[in-house]
């Protein structure tokens, strides 16, 4: 089976849904319309993020055109507003190649999870991957040379922010393996002209890339390349990085430092004061799957039974009209009521202090909707080829968490790892009745899914919502 990992945005991954429908009384695999989910989910993409991306990427490429476009002459913008549409039409079709390799993937992964196996992907795919650029077309060679400006790029300068490094860059900086770094985010850096015989590996097994080594051989190297000043510089981007770094991550000098780089993915305003303990930094959803589930159950009354440092329940107070939050944490009760006033939510989110096993069997409120994002029991999960979400879930299994939900609505949405035992989540549904299982994607990697049960959430087969 072949997976396609892909890199555009670190910072501002591209989010994509493939969406279906599933029950005890259908045989997915042969009534499965991809084309029709394909289709479907581009179309919801595009909607969502394209006409933004498209805009980043052209006051990236043109920043002046913002200053100039007021002036211009009728025959200046009839030639801007042709750039404007070669370059909707290249970046789109980027786009689409890239949502495609995803779409793959989700076909693969959904069939493994069924025991099944596709043999879906095109001859020479991997190999023409290995150079796709949303900034440069598609190439058939396998290596392709970086351009002068991409070569510039991989430079550390004083004016350099850590935060806006290459991630592998910041890897070096911090003196840890960039085999930390996801799958994928590798950057030819440019090799500078060596005083004596040696060579580093750009593969992602590799584990001695650091610019912070052992201290004499650095020094010696410095003074040999004239670079005791640059090494200077160096330094002080790494401890302005240390110093924002949380100090487990430090003290550990563990893979917890990955989850450091996926902070503007968890929160957009992480730099504008967020909370995380330990476990929140692997447990909270990103913010963009959070928005989505947020969109999809948009109602009057939410519960949110596991809430955390809050992900969930900052943008259920945007869709919904009242939200109940609750976790049995105190600490990460806090966190979320503070993280929520960041997003200027806090006053629309009850924040109860509670077990929700014991608030499902003793409240009397009956909200709409029902959401569970229950713990998964840490980074972990992932070394299972198949995540049992009857046995491996905290405090209790998938069955039980659904029963108790469903005392309070016929709504319960289940946010699950990518690797969730699918003929489990289907079960969960009952007998006789669907499910809506949303695959999520950032970029090319699929993150976790979400399940929908009971009529007034889950969507027809082509992005409908089905009747009451």
């Amino acid at each position: 089976m072949n997976t396609h990992y892909l890199t555009t945005s670190r910072t501002n991954p591209q989010f994509y849904i493939f969406s279906q429908l599933f029950g005890d009384d259908l045989d997915w695999i042969s009534q499965c319309d991809w084309e029709g989910i394909q289709n479907v989910a581009w179309q919801e993409f595009w909607q969502r993020e394209g006409h933004e991306l498209l805009e980043q990427k052209w006051h990236k490429r043109f920043p002046e055109y913002k200053d100039l476009i007021e002036a211009l002459t009728p025959e200046e913008q009839a030639l801007w507003r042709e750039l404007w549409e070669k370059h909707a039409s290249d970046s789109s079709a980027k786009f689409w190649h890239i949502f495609s390799c995803a779409f793959e993937n989700y076909q693969n992964e959904l069939a493994r999870s069924f025991g099944f196996q596709l043999n879906t992907t095109p001859d020479g795919v991997e190999q023409n991957l290995q150079t796709l650029s949303l900034n440069n077309n598609p190439k058939n060679s396998k290596q392709r040379k970086p351009s002068e400006s991409e070569e510039d790029e991989s430079y550390l300068t004083a004016n350099d922010d850590p935060d806006d490094l290459d991630e592998e860059q910041q890897l070096l900086l911090l003196g840890l393996p960039t085999s930390f770094a996801s799958k994928g985010v590798h950057k030819k850096r440019k090799q500078r002209k060596p005083v004596s015989e040696s060579s580093s590996s750009d593969s992602e097994d590799s584990d001695d890339l650091s610019i912070m080594e052992d201290n004499d051989n650095s020094a010696l190297r410095g003074v040999l390349n004239g670079g005791v000043k640059k090494n200077k510089r160096r330094q002080r981007q790494a401890n302005k990085l240390r110093a924002r770094m949380p100090e487990f991550m430090l003290e550990e000098n563990s893979r917890m430092v990955k989850y450091w780089f996926k902070r503007f993915s968890l929160f957009s305003r992480f730099d504008q004061g967020i909370r995380l303990d330990r476990e929140s930094w692997f447990s909270v959803t990103p913010e963009k799957i959070a928005k989505q589930t947020a969109r999809r159950l948009a109602c009057d009354i939410i519960v949110d039974a596991f809430c955390g440092c809050g992900g969930n329940a900052i943008q259920f107070a945007n869709t919904c009209g009242r939200v109940i939050a609750i976790d049995i944490d105190a600490e990460k009760l806090a966190m979320a009521k503070h993280n929520a006033g960041i997003y200027g939510v806090a006053h629309k989110i009850e924040f109860v202090h509670a077990d929700f096993l014991q608030f499902a069997a003793s409240t009397r409120i009956r909200p709409n909707v029902v959401f569970l994002s229950p713990p998964w029991g840490g980074p972990d999960y992932q070394k299972q080829s198949v995540f049992d979400i009857e046995q491996s879930l905290l405090p209790v299994g998938a069955s039980h968490l659904m029963q108790l939900s469903r005392r309070l609505a016929d709504d319960v949405a289940f946010f699950l790892p990518r690797n969730a035992n699918m003929s489990q989540v289907i079960a969960l549904s009952g007998a006789g009745q669907q499910c809506e299982v949303e695959h999520n994607y950032l970029d090319t990697r699929m993150v976790a899914l979400t399940a929908y049960y009971g009529s007034g959430i889950i969507k027809g087969p082509l992005g409908e919502h089905q009747p009451n």
